[in-house]
């Protein structure tokens, strides 16, 4: 039976962090570089804290961060808008992809006779979701403008936050049917307005791109039963910079290292094929996310990058 990974590796000595290495974390720093009197390591600091510091120097970064986006902060996702055919196959790719974007978000539909909701969930504190849900909702109808080359509006627009002051700020992104305190974080749309085609429309080009997604997809779902709750587990802990071990793993299951091991040789799998296998699923995401190879074996408990890289190789040929 093969044991766990011999690879050196090491538990990653950075914090816990909610993705900060990514675009979102990156602009965040960039913007309180710019802004900050006094040069500060923002790069020690989580993402949540990144988003209450800006939030001092502009209450409504929510709505301008995209703004300080360039092009090639933009993720995969947000590209894919520009390939689909209309609004509707552009919100149908966010809704079925947004779990690779991140794994603390939800994207899904709602519907009201003729209209189709989509609706946002993120899994932060209160005092957090406003900024979040602000730029998630900004990205999305920004990126909607430019595929199109039209100034699309959702047709009313829905805010579990409380009313801010600047809630003027809100109409010409998301019209003057707001509404705040709500149930949900929607956007709603019209027929008419799903129907609208993208200027850069390619259905191969967007079909391609589809199935490597897809393929990702299938890599994260895999998983069920004993396997399935130990992914997950081993997923938190990569993200959080530690690596997970199998006395860590039976602790949690509350099981013995030895009928862990069995549950696992049941479904056909090792310790270590799991661990590789939710490794390459977060490699990608990572890849995604704008981390350079040297972060993202740090991530994922390697020791140096070359390790990390012989480690990818072995994924290609044995998952």
């Amino acid at each position: 039976m093969l044991g766990e990974d011999k690879k050196a590796v090491e538990a990653a000595k950075i914090p816990a962090q909610r993705y900060h290495h990514g675009p979102l974390g990156q602009v965040l720093q960039r913007f309180l570089d710019h802004h900050a009197a006094a040069q500060e390591d923002f790069s020690l600091i989580e993402l949540e804290q990144l988003w209450q510091r800006a939030a001092q120097l502009d209450p409504a970064i929510g709505l301008h961060l995209f703004s300080h986006f360039s092009r090639q902060d933009w993720h995969v996702l947000a590209y894919m808008g520009f390939f689909a055919a209309n609004v509707g196959q552009s919100l149908d790719c966010w809704i079925r992809y947004a779990g690779l974007a991140s794994a603390m978000d939800s994207v899904s539909y709602v519907f009201d006779g003729e209209l189709v909701g989509v609706e946002i969930s993120v899994e932060v504190p209160a005092s957090l979701e406003r900024y979040l849900v602000e730029h998630y909702m900004t990205m999305a109808m920004t990126q909607l403008g430019a595929a199109s080359g039209e100034a699309l509006k959702p047709v009313r627009a829905y805010f579990r936050h409380a009313r801010p002051d600047y809630w003027l700020e809100y109409q010409p992104l998301f019209g003057e049917q707001l509404g705040f305190a709500a149930a949900g974080n929607q956007l709603w749309f019209d027929q008419d307005t799903l129907a609208v085609p993208m200027l850069g429309r390619n259905q191969a080009l967007f079909d391609i791109v589809c199935s490597e997604l897809d393929r990702r997809l299938a890599q994260q779902r895999r998983f069920g039963g004993v396997a399935g709750r130990l992914a997950e587990l081993a997923r938190q802990q990569f993200l959080q910079g530690h690596t997970p071990t199998l006395e860590w793993a039976s602790d949690h299951l509350h099981q013995t290292p030895r009928t862990l091991r069995r549950r696992l040789q049941e479904q056909g799998l090792t310790f270590r094929q799991l661990l590789d296998t939710v490794r390459a699923e977060l490699d990608g995401y990572l890849e995604m996310q704008g981390l350079t190879r040297a972060q993202i074996a740090e991530q994922l408990g390697y020791s140096d990058t070359a390790a990390y890289l012989h480690a990818r190789k072995r994924w290609a040929v044995e998952l």
